[in-house]
C-alpha cells in the first residue's frame, strides 16, 4: 500500500505510525506541536505527572520497538518490581509483597516519549509533519471514504488510510457522542530527590484512593537518574495543593504513613504541578463513518489517568492495527472498541463510587455492569490483601497480562 496518515504525535500515534510503516511505503505522522516540545506540549497537558507503563504495556513497547529497553536503561530509567519493591495500600490495607514476575521500567513521560520519537524519526518510511493543526477531512463524492485531512492553514495531506490518535482534546471528538464518567479527580506532582533512597524498604509507594471512604491518595515513583516523582491524588472535593507545606500536610493526612515519613527529608526540585481535568470519556458513536478511518488511543477512549491504563491501551491498539492489516489489509473499528471495554469498565466502576461522580450518556445497563464489577473487585481485593498468591493473580490482571475473567475464581467462596 502507498501512504497512510496518523493524526497525533503522542504515544498512541507514534506506536501506530511504527506499525503502519510495516505495511505502507510512506507514513505521514501529523503533530500539532513540535518534536522538541515537552513540558509545553499542548497534546500532553499532564506531561509532568506520573505515567505508568503496565507490564503488558512494557511488553508491547518491546514488540513495537525492539531493543528500546536498552535505550531507556542508558538514559537512566528505573527498574520497577511490583512485588517486594512496591508498598501498595488498597481498600482493605497494605497488600503482601511476595516475589513477583510483574516488572517494568519507570521514567518520566518526557523521557519515554523522547526515546520513542528518536526511534520513529530514524524510520525512513515515516515523515514527521509538525505544527499541522488537523481540522477537517476532504471526502469523496459518496461521503464514504476520506481523501485528505485538511489543516486550518490550508495544507492538505492525502492518503489511503487515516488514523486518528489526536488525544482526548482532538479536533474530531466534537462530532462524537461521548460516554463520560467524572469523579473530579486531580493530581499534584513534584520531582524530588530522596537522600539515601537505597535504604528505603521499597522503591515505590502507592496509597490508593478508595471511594467512598478514602478520597485522598498519593505515591512515590522512581524515574530516571535516581530521582522520584512524588504525587498526591484527590477525588470528589479533595484537591491536592500546589505548595510545599500544603503538599506535606496532605501527605500526612493519608491513611498510611509511608509517604509522609519519606517526604520531609526530600529535596523538592522545581515547582509542584497540578492537573485537574481527569474525567474519563469514551466514544460511543461518531458522524465520521468511513471505511478508511481508524480512531484509537485517547481519541477513542481517554481514561482517568490515575489508573495508569492509557499508554498501555494505546500500544495494544497499535499492535491490533498491525494484526488487522496483516490479516487482510482492512481495518475494523469494532475491534478497537472491544479492546478498551475491559479497562474502561474497571476504571469507570471505581470512579462511580466517588460521591457526586457525574455521568453522561451512561446507560442503565452500563451502570449495572459497573456496580457488579465493583462487587467482584471488592471480593478479589479483600482476598488479595491477605493471600500472596491471590495478590499475584490480581496484579497480573491489573497489569493486563491476564484477562479480567481470571479474577472470577478469586471471587468465589473458598472451599475446604
Amino acid at each position: 500500500m502507498s501512504k497512510a496518515v496518523v493524526i497525533g504525535g503522542g504515544i498512541a500515534g507514534l506506536s501506530a505510525a511504527t506499525v503502519l510503516s510495516r505495511h505502507f511505503a510512506r507514513v505521514l505522522l501529523v503533530d500539532r506541536d513540535g518534536q522538541g516540545v515537552q513540558h509545553e506540549r499542548r497534546g500532553v497537558p499532564q506531561v509532568d505527572h506520573v505515567h505508568v507503563l503496565l507490564r503488558r504495556g512494557w511488553l508491547a513497547l518491546g514488540e513495537l520497538f525492539p531493543g528500546i529497553d536498552d535505550d531507556l536503561t542508558r538514559a537512566g530509567a528505573a527498574w520497577l518490581d511490583w512485588g517486594p519493591g512496591c508498598h501498595w495500600v488498597g481498600r482493605f490495607g497494605a497488600f503482601p509483597r511476595p516475589p513477583s514476575d510483574i516488572t517494568s521500567r519507570s521514567c518520566s513521560r518526557g523521557l519515554l516519549e523522547k526515546t520513542i520519537r528518536a526511534r520513529v524519526a530514524s524510520n525512513p518510511r515515516i515523515e514527521l509533519v509538525e505544527r499541522f493543526e488537523a481540522g477537517t477531512f476532504r471526502w469523496d463524492s459518496s461521503r464514504r471514504r476520506i481523501l485528505a485531512v485538511k489543516a486550518g492553514d490550508g495544507r492538505e495531506l492525502e492518503a489511503s488510510l487515516f488514523v486518528d490518535a489526536s488525544g482526548r482534546n482532538g479536533p474530531f471528538r466534537s462530532q462524537a457522542v461521548l460516554e463520560k464518567v467524572d469523579a473530579r479527580a486531580s493530581y499534584s506532582t513534584c520531582v524530588v530527590r530522596i537522600p539515601h533512597a537505597e535504604r528505603l524498604p521499597f522503591r515505590q509507594i502507592y496509597v490508593q484512593v478508595c471511594p467512598p471512604q478514602f478520597l485522598r491518595g498519593g505515591g512515590l515513583v522512581p524515574i530516571e537518574n535516581g530521582l522520584y516523582l512524588a504525587l498526591l491524588v484527590g477525588s470528589g472535593n479533595e484537591l491536592p495543593p500546589g505548595d510545599r507545606e500544603g503538599f506535606l500536610d496532605y501527605a500526612r493526612s493519608l491513611r498510611d504513613p509511608a509517604l509522609a515519613q519519606v517526604l520531609p527529608e526530600a529535596e523538592f526540585l522545581g515547582p509542584i504541578h497540578c492537573f485537574r481535568r481527569m474525567a474519563g470519556t469514551r466514544v460511543l458513536s461518531t458522524s465520521l463513518q468511513s471505511d478508511n478511518l481508524v480512531m484509537l488511543g485517547d481519541a477513542l477512549c481517554s481514561f482517568n489517568p490515575v489508573y495508569g491504563q492509557g499508554m498501555t491501551v494505546g500500544m495494544l491498539s497499535a499492535l491490533e492495527l498491525g494484526r488487522q492489516l496483516a490479516r487482510d489489509g482492512r481495518t475494523s473499528q469494532k475491534a478497537f472498541h472491544e479492546l478498551v471495554d475491559g479497562p474502561w469498565l474497571s476504571a469507570a466502576s471505581e470512579d462511580l463510587r466517588v460521591p457526586g461522580c457525574s455521568l453522561e450518556n451512561v446507560s442503565a445497563t452500563r451502570r449495572l455492569a459497573m456496580s457488579l464489577s465493583s462487587a467482584l473487585v471488592d471480593r478479589v481485593t479483600l482476598r488479595a490483601t491477605y493471600d500472596p498468591d491471590a495478590h499475584q493473580r490480581m496484579m497480573r490482571v491489573l497489569h493486563m497480562v491476564d484477562p479480567p475473567s481470571a479474577l472470577m475464581p478469586l471471587a468465589l467462596p473458598r472451599v475446604g
